[in-house]
């Protein structure tokens, strides 16, 4: 039942925010508040990097970790990056992602600008959820303050792009009575308009994958279907198998 609910509401969140940088070349972003730009003028900021694959995480974490002294920036990355192994450790536990989220939470009131570890922060509470099946009252509190604190930052940082990857992927995630696909859909059409990435790329198919999960919730089959379709077509193994899966279920 945890495995299950653990799919819902926070899967796979922030693995393979960008492709652009080595380990070795760890790219220190500035923190802008950009909630008063306007569209002529948007400024859109690119997820923190915190590596494609769990190996290239656990690698880049490993080599934060051993640094002397490390930047807020760091810092910041960092915790994102504990966070993304989190969603892939078998050894998962409520204690250990508390810990995670009480260091997001210290960086996001530290930085109340820094819409990413806001979304983080509330990305991190709603799956806290995932282990509190025993207390209902206290599941709900924190799923619902998390989707809260998700949809500020959204609202005050609206071309942030790693808040909308954290949100929409968590809310594709989400059961579709819940009304929340058609952010994830819009979030998720934001991240490919606007990325770097190559077409073929792991990150795209990533964002492919979960904005279908989002199209099939928010009554759109069809482009569920063809952008399943698509990836079992053209992308890499991992992904090939995840779209069959899915397109199966949709038969």
């Amino acid at each position: 039942m945890k495995s299950t609910l653990g799919i819902i509401l926070f899967s796979l969140m922030i693995t393979g925010c960008s492709e652009s940088n080595s380990v070795n070349e760890i790219i220190e972003q500035p923190i802008l508040n950009l909630a008063k730009a306007n569209n002529s003028q948007a400024q859109y900021i690119p997820p923190t990097f915190i590596g494609s694959n769990v190996n290239e995480q656990k690698e880049l974490l490993a080599h934060l970790t051993a640094q002397t002294q490390i930047s807020d920036v760091q810092l910041r990355q960092k915790t994102l990056i504990e966070l993304a192994l989190f969603s892939s450790d078998k050894n998962q536990s409520l204690a250990k992602l508390e810990t995670i989220s009480h260091s997001l939470e210290s960086l996001s009131k530290a930085q109340p600008n820094d819409f990413e570890m806001m979304a983080a922060y509330g990305n991190a509470l709603s799956y806290q959820a995932v282990f509190l099946q025993h207390n209902l009252g206290q599941m709900n509190f924190v799923s619902r303050k998390g989707m809260r604190l998700m949809d500020r930052a959204i609202k005050q940082a609206p071309h942030n792009l790693g808040a909308r990857l954290l949100r929409g992927v968590s809310y594709a995630n989400m059961p579709s009575f819940l009304n929340r696909a058609k952010f994830a859909v819009t979030d998720l059409l934001l991240i490919k308009q606007h990325t770097k990435s190559e077409p073929t790329s792991e990150f795209l198919s990533f964002v492919d994958y979960y904005l279908a999960m989002a199209f099939a919730k928010n009554d759109q089959p069809q482009q569920a279907k063809a952008l399943w379709q698509s990836l079992k077509n053209n992308a890499s193994p991992n992904w090939q198998s995840k779209a069959t899966e899915r397109l199966e279920e949709a038969e």
